[in-house]
């Protein structure tokens, strides 16, 4: 097997910046109530920018999920797993490489629902039914980025051929201060 290269790394990058940057705009936005009493004022963002950084938190855990699931298979299994494995769901990629925690799985299809959402939105008329089926971005999007997390935790540590090369991109590189 050839060195691939990949992006992975700048995908997981993007979506743990855009979560941080959410989580940031969000806290940034509430302020304790004026007279004291228990709860909070939430500023109004007519830009939506915490809501924004979450979508791209969501797409790029996705993005990210694809490629480094692509990559793995592909150290295993050599092209055989874009023919086997091209356009199967996550949970179905995650169980060939191994990964069969149920929770996890779980969330890869949380992971896929919510993002299937996203990338193909569909329109739906304001009411009540409509509004139950909604999913609250920034709680998505930290859900999404700990999913990933863990996936490549899990995959850093699964054995790769031995005479294969290393995995460049696939471990975050150390941040500046």
């Amino acid at each position: 097997m050839t060195a691939l290269l990949t992006n992975a790394h700048v995908y997981r990058a993007i979506a743990e910046e855009a979560l941080a940057e959410a989580v940031r705009l969000e806290a940034a936005a509430r302020a304790p109530k004026p007279d004291g009493s228990p709860g909070f004022v939430i500023q109004l963002d007519p830009e939506r920018r915490s809501f924004k950084k979450s979508l791209v938190a969501i797409a790029f855990s996705g993005i990210y999920l694809e490629a480094v699931l692509f990559v793995h298979g592909t150290f295993r299994m050599g092209p055989d797993w874009e023919k086997k494995f091209d356009r199967k769901l996550y949970e179905e990629k995650l169980k060939a490489l191994g990964i069969t925690d149920k929770d996890l799985l779980a969330s890869a299809k949380r992971l896929r629902e919510v993002r299937n959402e996203l990338i193909h939105e569909k329109a739906r008329p304001l009411d009540t039914a409509a509004l139950s089926n909604n999913y609250w971005a920034q709680t998505e999007a930290s859900a999404s980025v700990a999913l990933v997390q863990t996936i490549a935790a899990r995959l850093a540590g699964a054995a790769l051929p031995s005479s294969g090369p290393s995995l460049p991109g696939l471990r975050q590189p150390p941040r500046s201060a």
